[in-house]
């Protein structure tokens, strides 16, 4: 749990200098939105069993049990614990052809949240295309971004949390997550009505694709599961993922923690013979995910990408690039009147 900045007046500084010591402007244009789970495990992991995967390659995997394990461990709200540098990077072809390219760095914070709560995270600009904030800009949003958190988290203390059911109860047995998949959207709009969008989420692709396993390599000394995954004719999709009918790609799986690590998909009509993808791994996806491991065992988003530029047909109405590149978790706990920083 992070402190909450009303503690002491020592904390209360303490907060300010480590989180906001290189922060000005706020953002805009770009949103977060966390939530904590009501019970400690979440709805994706009850009644999921650990899957067995065999070691060698030429022994049959239970793919079914083992993509309920991958959707389960990647269904934390630990990305609500940690605050995080995200860099937004954003591509699009103007009339004239020349590709216009703009990026923006944030620091991003998140109130403390009670169970079953949901929160935006305050987001505040340290760089746009590599030129830092003005020191005198920053001294001014010192001040503001710790008054709005104060205030976000006095909010969240006053409220009523939702009532969570009995942790020994039926409805909660299962298996305890290990990451936050979590997901990253574009959405358009004109005087207030959508005028098109896109998202992209491991979630989704574990649950309306097909997965053949392909080989088995190693990866930052783990070893990883590669699958195939293809679109499941009954698949049911929203509005902003309607783009995953026409994909195909690979989705790597860590063999021990049996989560998520990266997604690559390029739309189906690209591709040369459905037994390999080598020619598609030359060209920029479409749509690409990847995880990172953090020191204590917890997976948080590394990169997330979705190229309307380079496929301008494939997404509803969204032509850009947008990645967005994550790092520097540092999750805070207190005890007592006590500060740590978890790096």
């Amino acid at each position: 749990m992070r402190p909450k900045l009303k503690l002491t007046n020592n904390l209360f500084g303490l907060i300010l200098f480590v989180l906001l010591s290189s922060l000005p402007a706020a953002a805009q244009s770009v949103r977060v939105e966390v939530a904590k789970h009501a019970n400690k495990i979440p709805r994706a992991c009850r009644s999921v069993i650990p899957a067995s995967i065999p070691v060698s390659i030429n022994d049959p995997i239970d793919v079914p049990a083992l993509v309920k394990e991958a959707r389960c461990k990647g269904a934390g709200d630990m990305l609500s614990d940690y605050t995080y540098v995200m860099r937004v990077s954003h591509r699009e072809k103007e009339k004239k052809g020349n590709i216009k390219e703009d990026t923006t760095t944030y620091e991003v914070f998140i109130p403390t949240l009670k169970s079953g709560m949901h929160t935006k995270g305050i987001l505040l600009e340290t760089s746009r295309n590599g030129v830092p904030v003005p020191a005198a800009e920053l001294e001014k949003e010192r001040v503001k971004t710790g008054e709005h958190l104060e205030k976000e988290e006095n909010k969240i203390a006053q409220a009523d949390a939702p009532a969570a059911a009995p942790e020994n109860s039926p409805e909660v047995k299962g298996l305890l997550p290990l990451g936050t998949y979590n997901r990253s959207s574009i959405n358009r709009s004109s005087f207030g009505s959508r005028t098109g969008g896109a998202s992209l989420s491991a979630a989704d692709f574990l649950t309306n694709c097909d997965l053949t396993l392909l080989r088995r390599e190693p990866k930052d000394g783990r070893e990883v599961l590669v699958f195939r995954f293809t679109p499941r004719p009954d698949a049911q999709y929203d509005v902003n993922n309607k783009y995953m009918a026409q994909l195909t790609g690979e989705i790597w799986i860590d063999a021990t923690d049996r989560i998520v690590t990266r997604l690559a998909g390029w739309p189906r009509d690209l591709k040369g013979p459905t037994e390999s993808l080598p020619a598609l791994t030359q060209t920029p996806p479409a749509v690409y995910f990847e995880m990172m491991r953090l020191r204590e065992g917890i997976w948080l988003p590394r990169v997330f990408r979705i190229n309307g530029m380079d496929y301008p047909t494939l997404f509803d109405h969204v032509t850009s690039d947008r990645t967005s590149t994550y790092s520097d978790y540092i999750r805070f706990t207190t005890e007592v009147n006590d500060v740590k920083v978890n790096p």
